[in-house]
């Protein structure tokens, strides 16, 4: 009774480890193409990798093997390719099993475009449509909401996408660029990075019914690439100077292409973004708009995306120096119209953060600078606390100084530093 039962665990463990390995090759196989249909469509690759392994059973199921067809993908009106038929869940009108139509592909990555174009059906835009409202890296709401649309019958759907995402660590994709911008200009691959990863409190998921509380997601600690532009986030403690150096790259360029730095000992947000090139005009990803978040600035979401925060208050009509208010949509490429431009939002001390028209500029008879007094232009994306520091003045005497009733400042503002 023994022997069976210790030779019934040495199966089990066999099998689990043949599982595993299964898991793990399917996903070196398709990685790539989900993180191109990420790119092109706007569905995590954590998602999409996460579905082709549970519906596929990686790669094994009869499906996969004589049809190409990783995801289930049905007939449906309108297919003209080859079919593969076989038991599922269609049923005639006396409710006797009958054979399913499935869709033949001519390769497992067709089955991948084509599952996003399913999704993206604009006559199934009622069911699918919201999803790409999500945010690309909040993988449990994506699952949670293609249990909620009806994509699976599966009650246990999400948990079981979630799990697989979370056991192979697949939200690390979610963070690639395509692998064409991995070529050098010798046209030899670079090599993929090492990614570590730990973890730090995200936002809320988004859909209220669903689970209400923090997500952990990854950080990369690496130089990585977004919106084809290499950069890293920030360690804990970390100052422009030491995220340079750990990285092999050059002060002047951290300084120069991320606004908000302006010294080498200023001290970094934990996880935030910087950048070691200049930052691109518009986003060249899928997303057009990115809805605002409670506290979140123009410069906040320019680092999220790697657009210059010039050009991003330019795109979305907005006075430089303003911030936008929760809930609205921010363009990333092209020009939002006049009619959509964002809300504005207040600040702590109830002042209004941005104005619809900027305010004019002080008299000159008003700025009274004798030979003693120094003077400092405000730069585009400088703020109170940045100038402080770099005159070593607190910003309560900046303000004092200034006649400033609050933090507002607007580039080309002429301020008093002593």
């Amino acid at each position: 009774m023994h022997k069976l039962f210790s030779i019934s665990l040495c199966l089990l463990a066999l099998n689990s480890l043949a599982q595993e390995h299964s898991i793990k090759s399917y996903v070196e196989l398709y990685q790539e193409i989900a993180i191109a249909e990420m790119h092109r469509t706007g569905i995590p690759a954590s998602i999409k990798l996460a579905q082709g392994i549970l519906e596929s059973d990686a790669g094994r199921s009869d499906l996969a093997n004589n049809a190409h067809n990783h995801f289930g993908l049905k007939c449906g009106v309108g297919w003209e390719g080859d079919t593969y038929f076989k038991d599922d869940d269609d049923r005639d009108r006396r409710g006797r099993l009958i054979p399913s139509c499935f869709r033949v592909f001519e390769s497992a990555e067709a089955s991948y475009i084509a599952h996003s174009e399913f999704l993206l059906d604009p006559r199934k835009a009622y069911r699918y449509g919201f999803l790409f409202e999500l945010d690309p890296y909040d993988y449990k709401s994506w699952a949670w909401g293609l249990k909620q649309s009806g994509y699976a019958t599966n009650p246990k759907y999400a948990l079981l996408i979630i799990s697989i995402i979370e056991k192979y660590y697949l939200y690390s994709f979610d963070y690639y660029e395509p692998q064409k911008l991995l070529v050098s200009t010798e046209t030899e691959f670079r090599p993929k990075p090492t990614y570590t990863h730990s973890f730090i409190q995200r936002r809320k998921l988004q859909t209220p019914q669903w689970k209400q509380r923090p997500e952990k997601i990854p950080v990369i600690d690496a130089v990585i690439t977004n919106n084809g532009l290499l950069m890293a986030y920030a360690r804990q403690g970390d100052t422009p100077e030491e995220i340079a150096a750990r990285h092999g790259r050059s002060l002047k360029d951290v300084l120069a292409y991320n606004e908000r730095l302006t010294s080498r000992d200023q001290q970094l947000r934990f996880t935030e973004r910087v950048y070691f090139q200049k930052k691109k005009r518009a986003y060249k990803g899928s997303l057009k708009y990115h809805t605002v978040v409670e506290g979140e600035t123009m410069y906040d979401i320019a680092q999220t995306y790697g657009i210059q925060l010039e050009k991003l208050y330019v795109r979305n009509r907005m006075y430089p120096g303003t911030e936008p208010a929760h809930g609205e949509k921010i363009c990333l490429k092209g020009m939002i119209k006049s009619k959509n431009r964002p809300k504005l939002r207040y600040v702590d001390n109830g002042d209004l953060a941005l104005q619809e028209r900027p305010p004019s500029a002080p008299p000159e008879h008003k700025i009274r600078i004798t030979r003693s007094e120094k003077k400092h232009v405000v730069n585009s994306g400088e703020t109170l606390y940045a100038i402080a520091s770099q005159y070593n003045i607190t910003v309560a005497l900046l303000k004092d100084l200034n006649n400033l009733e609050s933090n507002l400042i607007r580039p080309g503002q002429v301020l008093v530093i002593n």
